[in-house]
């Protein structure tokens, strides 16, 4: 097998138990029988569970993001674009919530590496947000804070449907929260 095909077989093992069962709940072991691979194949290319935390975060939960919110900048109605992005729930697992602030609840106060990497990511979040709000009549200052608030009421709205395994809470906040925004020009 390519050292490349073994290496995305580990992160994408190990992104969906951090996910289910979080860094702290999985082993080794299980990414192991997950991915089908034995430990050379693992410890070749990642001297410990945290590099394997890091690769996830970096380029799978990263990357996901980046996917999802990539065409913001260029799209000519971007906080609608983000709107029905956000909305778009078919492919959203409420079950679990969201893997990027998982991670962020249960590591970021553990350890300095995974923190900032999580910080990273969540920084460019922020930025996809900051990037809709472009044609907002407002200073960048007030478009970066409402930015991280918006990210903050999106983060709950996945709680919230975390908390009840509904998608409802979801869907009405992320509904408000747009009813509620200041009206871009056009």
């Amino acid at each position: 097998m390519k050292k490349n095909s073994t290496r995305q077989k580990i992160i994408n093992s190990a992104y969906k138990l951090f996910y289910e069962k979080g860094f702290n709940g999985t082993s080794i072991d299980d990414i192991l029988r997950d991915s089908g691979l034995n430990k050379g194949s693992l410890y070749h290319l990642f001297k410990s569970k945290k590099e394997v935390l890091l690769a996830v975060i970096h380029e799978k939960i990263a990357y996901n993001l980046e996917q999802k919110y990539k065409d913001v900048a260029t799209v000519e109605h971007p906080l609608t674009y983000l709107e029905e992005k956000l909305l778009t729930t078919e492919s959203f697992d409420f079950k679990h919530g969201c893997a990027l602030n998982n991670l962020v609840q249960e590591m970021s106060p553990v350890d300095a590496d995974v923190a900032k990497a999580l910080l990273e990511a969540y920084d460019n979040l922020e930025h996809y947000y900051f990037l809709a709000l472009k044609s907002m009549d407002m200073d960048e200052e007030k478009k970066q804070t409402l930015s991280k608030m918006m990210v903050a009421t999106v983060e709950g709205a996945i709680m919230a449907a975390k908390a009840s395994q509904d998608k409802t809470p979801y869907l009405r906040i992320i509904q408000q929260m747009f009813t509620l925004l200041p009206k871009p020009h056009r």
